[in-house]
């Protein structure tokens, strides 16, 4: 069984796909907090090695609560799928800069065993959030560029 075939932005594994994404801005909103917001804080990521395909996606954001951590790994021929997701509970009112995976029922209806199904809580967005960053309780907001002049002053 040809498994695991490659295919724009990741993998499809047995029919299923695994595909990375992102908001196209970096992890960072434009200058003074304009720009994008939360999506630019969530991606999605994939990558296959041998007959492994890992997963993981990022659906937390400095100003998401209730975080929590979810995944599994399923096996079948000799392929391996596993999947590790930082999600929310909390509002969503925002994009997902990525593609979410299917969910493990979709496996296991195509005859995939599980080997392991996780789900706990996160305490803050599950990520070292970057410098400028003061909180994960407040709202992530790059420093002014305008005011820097760009010789490593220290303020």
């Amino acid at each position: 069984m040809g498994c695991v075939e490659k295919v724009h932005g990741g993998y499809k594994v047995d029919g299923l796909e695994l595909l990375r994404a992102n908001c196209g801005c970096g992890g960072l909103t434009g200058p003074g907090g304009a720009g994008m917001g939360d999506c630019c804080f969530t991606f999605s990521q994939v990558k296959a090695e041998g007959d492994k395909v890992s997963y993981f996606g990022k659906y937390t954001t400095p100003n998401t609560t209730n975080n929590f951590e979810w995944g599994y790994k399923v096996k079948k021929d000799g392929h391996e799928v596993e999947v590790k997701m930082l999600d929310t509970r909390g509002p969503k009112n925002f994009k997902f800069g990525g593609h979410l995976p299917p969910p493990l029922s979709a496996w296991t209806a195509k005859g995939w065993t599980v080997v392991a199904q996780f789900e706990h809580p996160l305490s803050g967005t599950g990520e070292p959030l970057p410098e400028w960053c003061a909180s994960a309780a407040s709202a992530c907001v790059r420093p002014f560029v305008e005011t820097e002049t760009g010789k490593g002053d220290k303020k």
